[in-house]
C-alpha cells in the first residue's frame, strides 16, 4: 500500500481554448479540472514535471492539490487524457474527496507467475483488469498483486480469493472470476470433429 504523499502545485487557469491549452503545455503546464462536493468545477494548471515525477514512481490515485496561497485539497485522479504519439499528458480530471469518508474507485489487478494450467494445454484469461473497491482515501492501494502460478486447467481465482489490504473491500460479486485457465477452443473443436467423424464412420459401417 502506498503511503507516499503526492503533492501537486496548481495555479488558477484564466485563459481557455485549444490554442491556450497548447501554449500552457509548451510552458510546462498541464490543464486540469477539479469536481466534487457540490462545488462549481474549478479549472487550473499543474506543473508537468511534478506530475511526470509522480507517475514515474508508481500508480497515482490520491493527490494533494496545493494552491498558490498554500491551501490544499485532497483529490482522486479520475481521468487522464494522453497524446499517445508523444506520450504527453494533455488533461487531468480530479474529484475532491474527504479523508474521513468512504469512496469507491478502481485499481489495477496485476498477475504474477505462469499458471500450471498453461503447461497442461490451456490459455490464461484475465476477466477483471481493474477492481472496483471501497475504502477510505488513505487506504487506497497502488494495485492488487495476485500470484497466479497455481491456477490449473479449468480452474480460476475469484474476487473473494484476492488478498486485499485492511480496510479495503471489493465491490464486484465475490464469485466473479478474475483469472482463469481455459482449454483452447481449437482443441475442443478438433476433439468434437474427431468424435463426429468416428460416429459417422460407425453409422456408415453399420449401414452396409
Amino acid at each position: 500500500m502506498s503511503k507516499q504523499k503526492n503533492v501537486l502545485s496548481v495555479v488558477e487557469r484564466t485563459s481557455f481554448g485549444s490554442g491556450e491549452s497548447r501554449k500552457s503545455r509548451r510552458d510546462g503546464k498541464i490543464p486540469g479540472i477539479l469536481y466534487g462536493h457540490g462545488k462549481k468545477a474549478t479549472p487550473f494548471l499543474l506543473v508537468e514535471n511534478e506530475w511526470k515525477k509522480m507517475v514515474t514512481s508508481g500508480n497515482v490515485h490520491l493527490v494533494e492539490l496545493k494552491g498558490e496561497k498554500g491551501d490544499t485539497i485532497n483529490a482522486l485522479v479520475k481521468d487522464i487524457q494522453f497524446d499517445y504519439l508523444n506520450g504527453k499528458t494533455l488533461h487531468i480530471d480530479f474529484l475532491e474527496v474527504k479523508m474521513d469518508e468512504l469512496i469507491t474507485t478502481s485499481i489495477d489487478i496485476i498477475g504474477h507467475g505462469t499458471p500450471v494450467g498453461i503447461v497442461q494445454g490451456g490459455v490464461l484469461e484475465q476477466l477483471i483488469h481493474k477492481l472496483e473497491i471501497k475504502c477510505l482515501p488513505k487506504d487506497i492501494p497502488e494495485s492488487i498483486e495476485v500470484e497466479i502460478s497455481g491456477i490449473e486447467l479449468d480452474k480460476g481465482i475469484h474476487v473473494n480469493e484476492l488478498k486485499l489490504p485492511e480496510g479495503v473491500t471489493a465491490v464486484p460479486a465475490p464469485d466473479s472470476i478474475v483469472f482463469h485457465v481455459i482449454r483452447l477452443r481449437i482443441e475442443e473443436e478438433a476433439t468434437a470433429a474427431t468424435a463426429e467423424g468416428v460416429e459417422a464412420f460407425r453409422v456408415a459401417m453399420l449401414g452396409r
